[in-house]
């Protein structure tokens, strides 16, 4: 399941996505941040598809990325190369499973408590899910940086810190295409924890049934 892989920096297209023409920054930063927020936040009905790359202290993975979501319910799969060391999660009100490469099936309370016993991968999924969309989690404290147009540049949440490097129109949405996320715990004094994830690249190539 596990490919160590020598670098993480990895080079990837952005596929059917809308390049967004230049324009002059927006006059009110806040304003237009404030509507975003009241547009964006409550989508809940979306397909991605992309690629994601995830680094500990010493190992990484580059992984193909399909996450479906219809309100509380999530479908996660995660392939490496040609699809090897597949891993389907699923996560509902009830709970969450997990159906490795052989075919076993795992369970808990959620996504994240789950796919990182199983796999070792600590994603911050509650975190994803709002943030591919452009926005904090509501709710949970944050602290963030917006760029000329009123989008987020960088979000520092949930123990993450979270870098938009590029958006892409889908539709009438301005959308993130590539997200940095890292946690540095030597920087708060403490110690990493073994296999403990400090970095994920993502770039998403296509959104679909976006509501």
């Amino acid at each position: 399941m596990k490919s160590v892989i020598g670098s993480l920096a990895i080079a990837l297209s952005v596929a059917a996505c809308a390049t967004i023409p230049a324009r002059p920054p927006v006059a009110d930063r806040a304003q237009v941040w404030q509507a975003r927020k009241q547009v964006l936040t409550p989508l809940n009905t979306w397909e991605i598809h992309g690629r994601l790359a995830l680094k500990t202290a010493d190992e990484g993975w580059q992984l193909a990325l399909r996450w479906i979501r219809a309100a509380d319910r999530h479908d996660i799969d995660l392939s490496g190369p040609l699809g090897s060391g597949r891993v389907r999660v699923t996560q509902d009100r009830s709970g969450a499973s997990l159906r490795d490469a052989e075919q076993r099936t795992y369970h808990a309370a959620s996504a994240h408590q789950l796919l990182y016993r199983a796999t070792g991968w600590d994603m911050p999924i509650d975190g994803l899910n709002y943030w591919v969309l452009g926005v904090p989690v509501p709710g949970v404290p944050w602290q963030e940086r917006l760029d000329e147009w009123g989008r987020l540049q960088t979000l520092e949440q949930l123990g993450w810190d979270v870098q938009f490097l590029e958006y892409t129109r889908q539709g009438s949405y301005e959308l993130p295409s590539k997200l940095y996320i890292s946690r540095h715990p030597g920087d708060r004094g403490e110690q990493a924890m073994p296999g403990e994830t400090l970095e994920l690249r993502l770039v998403i190539q296509r959104w679909a049934r976006l509501e």
